[in-house]
C-alpha cells in the first residue's frame, strides 16, 4: 500500500512539474515539502491513557510523547484566494508504556512507535496582508492508513514476559483537519509557511493492549483500552518557486 501510494504521488508531482514549466497558469499550483512535530494534548486526544485488567492487579499507562511527520504537499489553485491542498506524509507516533503489577513486584516500561501514512484533502483560504505576506486558513479531511500493528516485549524477571501492543481498529480510517498560519511569498526563493494544525480521528485508531505471562504456572493477565489519538502540529512548509520564463523559438532570429 505505501509503495503504490508513493509511485502515484511521484507521477502526480512529475506531471505538475512539467506543466508548470510549459505554461503560466492563471491560478498557479505549487509543490512543496512539509515537516511538523506531533504534539499530544488532552483537548482533542489524551496524553495519558491508563487502564487495568478485570481484577485490578495489573495497570498499564500509554503516555503519548512528541512525534514527527514529514512529507510532500501539492497546492492546486482554484481562484485568487482559494486553493485545494493535498499530498502524502508519514506520521510517527511515540508512546512510553509503563506496566505495573504490584503483587509480583513488577514495574517496567517500554517505548512503542506507531507509523501511519496520511493523505489530506483540504480547502485552503488566503487573506492578503501585504504584497508578499498572506494569512491562511484550512479545513478538510484525511485518509489515514496504518500498515500494521505495533508490538514490543518486556522481560521484567525470569520466566515473566509482558507484551505491549497497539492494535489498529481499522487499516484505514478518516480524520478531520484544521489549520491556520502565515506565509511569505517570493518569486525567486519560493514560499515559506509557518502555522498550527489539528487532526481529530473520527474514532480511536487503535487499542492499547498489555499482556502478562508467567511461564511455568500458566498465569496470564491481559488488559486493553481504546486510545484517543488526536493531536496538534506546528507546521513548517516550503513551496518551490514557479518558473515563468517562456521560450519563443519562432520569434528568435536565425542569424544575429
Amino acid at each position: 500500500m505505501p509503495k503504490s501510494i508513493s509511485i502515484t504521488l511521484f507521477c502526480i508531482l512529475s506531471f505538475l512539474s512539467v506543466a508548470q514549466k510549459q505554461k503560466k497558469e492563471r491560478f498557479p499550483s505549487y509543490f512543496g515539502i512539509t515537516a511538523s512535530p506531533v504534539i499530544p494534548n488532552n483537548f482533542i486526544g489524551a496524553v495519558h491513557t491508563r487502564f487495568t485488567n478485570d481484577s485490578g492487579s495489573m495497570t498499564a499507562d500509554f503516555h503519548n510523547k512528541w512525534g514527527f511527520t514529514f512529507g510532500g504537499t501539492i497546492r492546486i489553485g482554484l481562484s485568487k484566494y482559494i486553493s485545494l491542498e493535498t499530498g502524502i506524509s508519514q506520521v510517527r507516533r511515540v508512546y512510553q508504556i509503563s506496566v505495573s503489577i504490584p503483587d509480583s513486584n513488577i514495574y517496567d516500561s517500554q517505548k512503542l512507535t506507531f507509523i501511519n501514512y496520511d493523505l489530506p484533502v483540504n480547502a485552503l483560504f488566503y487573506v492578503p496582508l501585504t504584497k508578499k505576506w498572506l494569512a491562511d486558513a484550512s479545513l478538510g479531511v484525511s485518509l489515514t492508513h496504518y500498515p500494521s500493528n505495533a508490538q514490543d516485549t518486556m522481560y521484567p524477571a525470569p520466566k515473566r514476559t509482558i507484551f505491549v501492543q497497539g492494535r489498529r481498529t481499522e487499516r484505514t480510517y478518516f480524520a478531520l483537519n484544521a489549520g491556520i498560519g502565515f506565509e511569505y511569498r517570493t518569486s525567486k526563493a519560493g514560499t515559506f509557511f509557518l502555522g498550527f494544525g489539528a487532526k481529530v480521528p473520527v474514532k480511536p485508531p487503535f487499542f492499547g493492549v498489555s499482556i502478562f505471562k508467567h511461564s511455568g504456572n500458566g498465569n496470564k493477565l491481559s488488559a486493553y483500552k481504546p486510545i484517543e489519538a488526536g493531536y496538534f502540529t506546528i507546521d513548517f512548509r516550503y513551496f518551490l518557486p514557479i518558473s515563468n520564463k517562456k521560450k519563443n523559438i519562432a520569434n528568435k532570429p536565425i542569424i544575429e
